[in-house]
């Protein structure tokens, strides 16, 4: 398990820190809390700890609407 720390790219405002498997892709979409974001980039990434920066995904893009 590595502590995970996900931070807001524009305000670098802490929103999350958990323990995960592994560390998420760049690009890929998690949940944190109630909203989804998307991974942006990691930055210091070591065995022991990763700081992930993540922006909101908009509504458009996290629920779908089937026509």
């Amino acid at each position: 398990m590595i502590p995970v720390q996900y931070r807001n790219a524009e305000t670098d405002e802490v929103v999350d820190y958990r323990y995960e498997d592994e560390t998420p892709a760049m690009g890929s979409k998690v949940w944190l809390g109630v909203r989804r974001f998307e991974v942006l980039y990691r930055w210091q990434c070591v065995p022991t700890c990763c700081t992930v920066y993540v922006r909101p995904v908009s509504i458009e893009q996290a629920v779908p609407v089937g026509v």
